[in-house]
């Protein structure tokens, strides 16, 4: 009996041992890890006049422990995690470290003060050391950007925009003739006329293009969500785990492959320009001088609200609030524009570093651009030899698809889906290959820009040879089964987030996955010029989603500030749920397209109007725009010029 006792107790023993070990390799979980981001309450510490608010970012030090090898395994999986070795601080630092006013201008003092504070806390709470510190700022009580000559420079421009809006106005509304109606510059800022022109559209918006502004609105609300996530993931989120886990969630995976749903402003552009400028040839001159008249057409066409916005972020933006992350997102913006606003007045920012961007939201725009010239040429080309038409398209095509194929194949960049990964997002795309050179190249956008024009070209030749698909079965039916494809290529890479690809599929998957969503959209929109599928046309000739339409731009340009200012005066943390992340992202829709309202009004109208009467052509085409049931032209009902071809979102 008592060898059996010992036996029993021997076997516990060793399995009480074998459970430790077991529980001990199993100890750490994510909570177990410092926490990646914090932020101590901003006006609280300030309420000092002593106080010093500074935001660091730390790297832990490489060691054996098992909680470091612990975050260090965890954080190799780059493709849906942040780097958790790498910390982020807004520290109270005369309460928690004890500096003073002499330390708030950084430097290295400021920096080993700051690191031995912070490494005591750490060591303290988790057997960890800090190996570097740095200080991006350190704000105090009496902190205040001062007004410049720039500041009041810009203010007085915009004054005297907001001023003419007002003074023709109420010229038109006091004193309304048919001689002030004849008056192209006054009615250009007459409020009255470009509210009436943003509900009902002009000349060139109704008709069989009318389905392009609900899909601009769709097509934006879309990004909106992007940039809400983008948003928590850059920001100091309490629990970061949420973006993480975001990865791994069917509904939330698919706003990380929104660079297809930027296809749809890329599809657009291109069918828009190739097809006006098609319609231009019939009547006008088209030789290689039509080439700069049509770029700086689209230059006077695009700038006017890309320099208020811009204007206001370098100037009086920064001058609204505070926060402890004010000058990491806001006064940043304005450093950047203030140094590299060329970049974006000659419209090629996304050739320079995405990080240093002023307005890096507009990045399109120098995409969409260089698109556009390319394109010139090879309408060109096809307008002075008809029966090159089908062979240079297709040449071109393939040109276009195999670019982005071999750049990526020998580059080794990863599929595009998985470059909006969390480090990423949180360095601002900063050092990111696959993201500059597929992302936002004019490469990497190239065949679907080139689907646009190739299906201006196809409905140009249906119109002149008057086909009449509208009847056609196949049209019809490929038309019902375009959404379904173009959603199941949002879908397409799904697993790539848990897996690591490889340069050939990753390769393949840069240069097809956008161009199924683009090729499914041109057969969409086709479709609903010949109004094959009345569910699908009611969807996007919705009349209030028009005027949203017609915002569109402007709330592309606006929407970053909107973010901005509003993550910069977070005082605490925030923590994301879905319901939270639901509401930021309806309050971030509704508050841009209401900002958007007044710069449509009072500067994207009327520089429209007078672009129009200054710079468009003295002759009228003959070819219209508008198309009746049949996808036929109907004469007489709108104009097309050279100044219109200047296609934006």
């Amino acid at each position: 009996m008592r060898w059996f006792i010992a036996v029993f107790c021997l076997v516990n023993l060793v399995v009480g041992q074998n459970s430790t070990n077991e529980d001990g390799a199993h100890e750490f979980d994510y909570y177990s890890m410092p926490v990646l981001s914090e932020l101590d309450d901003f006006d609280l510490c300030l309420r000092n006049p002593e106080a010093v608010y500074c935001i660091v970012d730390m790297e832990l030090m490489e060691d054996e422990t098992p909680l470091y090898q612990f975050i260090k395994n965890f954080s190799m999986n780059i493709a849906k995690h942040y780097k958790h070795s790498k910390l982020h601080r807004g520290v109270c630092a005369n309460q928690h470290c004890g500096l003073n006013l002499t330390h708030a201008a950084g430097g290295e003092s400021a920096e080993m003060a700051l690191r031995d504070c912070l490494n005591a806390s750490i060591h303290r709470g988790y057997g960890l050391q800090v190996e570097t510190l740095s200080v991006r700022y350190c704000k105090t009580q009496s902190d205040s950007l001062p007004i410049d000559v720039l500041d009041w420079v810009v203010g007085a421009i915009l004054l005297v925009v907001l001023l003419t809006n007002l003074a023709c106005t109420a010229w038109y509304f006091l004193w309304p003739s048919e001689q002030l109606e004849n008056n192209k510059f006054v009615m250009a800022f007459c409020v009255q006329k470009n509210w009436k022109a943003l509900k009902k559209g002009g000349n060139a918006d109704g008709g069989v293009f009318k389905c392009f502004q609900a899909m601009r609105f769709y097509t934006m609300v879309m990004i909106l969500g992007l940039h809400s996530m983008i948003f928590i993931g850059y920001g100091y989120t309490a629990n970061p785990e949420f973006i993480e886990q975001s990865y791994s969630d069917f509904f939330k995976a698919l706003l990380f492959n929104a660079r297809v749903i930027v296809q749809i402003f890329f599809v657009m552009g291109g069918f828009l320009m190739a097809y006006k400028m098609l319609v231009y040839a019939e009547t006008h001159p088209f030789s290689l001088r039509t080439i700069p008249m049509a770029l700086v057409n689209r230059w006077f066409r695009l700038m006017p609200a890309v320099l208020v916005v811009m204007g206001l972020a370098m100037t009086w933006v920064p001058h609204l609030g505070s926060g402890p992350m004010w000058d990491a997102v806001v006064k940043r913006e304005r450093d950047m524009c203030r140094a590299n606003w060329w970049q974006l007045v000659i419209l090629s920012p996304n050739l320079f570093p995405f990080e240093h961007l002023c307005l890096p939201q507009a990045w399109y725009l120098g995409t969409d651009t260089q698109l556009f010239l390319v394109t010139l040429v090879v309408m060109l080309i096809i307008w002075r030899w008809p029966r090159s038409g089908v062979p240079v398209l297709t040449v071109v095509m393939v040109v276009a698809l195999l670019i982005p194929f071999l750049q990526s194949y020998f580059m080794k960049l990863m599929p595009i889906r998985v470059s909006l990964f969390p480090e990423s997002i949180r360095d601002i795309f900063g050092y990111n290959d696959t993201f500059y050179h597929a992302y936002v190249s004019a490469q990497g956008n190239w065949a679907g820009y080139h689907l646009g024009v190739i299906t201006a070209y196809f409905y140009h030749r249906a119109q002149t040879e008057k086909w009449n698909l509208r009847e056609s079965m196949l049209l019809r039916l490929m038309m019902l089964v375009s959404i379904p494809v173009a959603c199941g290529a949002v879908l397409m890479g799904w697993d790539l987030h848990h897996r690591e690809a490889s340069a050939f599929e990753a390769a393949v998957f840069n240069a097809l996955n956008q161009n199924f969503f683009a090729f499914a959209l041109c057969i969409f929109v086709i479709g609903c010029f010949y109004r094959c599928n009345k569910l699908y046309v009611g969807a996007v000739e919705w009349g209030p989603l028009q005027p949203l339409g017609r915002m569109s731009y402007c709330a592309m340009l606006l929407h970053a500030t909107v973010l901005r200012t509003y993550g910069g005066q977070m005082r605490r943390s925030f923590y994301a749920t879905d319901y939270t992340a639901i509401m930021l992202f309806a309050g971030i829709v509704t508050t841009t397209y209401l900002w958007s309202l007044p710069l449509y009004l009072f500067v994207e109208a009327p520089a429209c109007a007078l672009q129009k009467f200054l710079l468009g052509p003295k002759r009228r085409p003959r070819k219209e725009q508008e198309a009746n049931g049949n996808g036929q032209v109907k004469p007489g009902q709108s104009t097309v010029s050279v100044s219109t071809v200047s296609t934006h979102i």
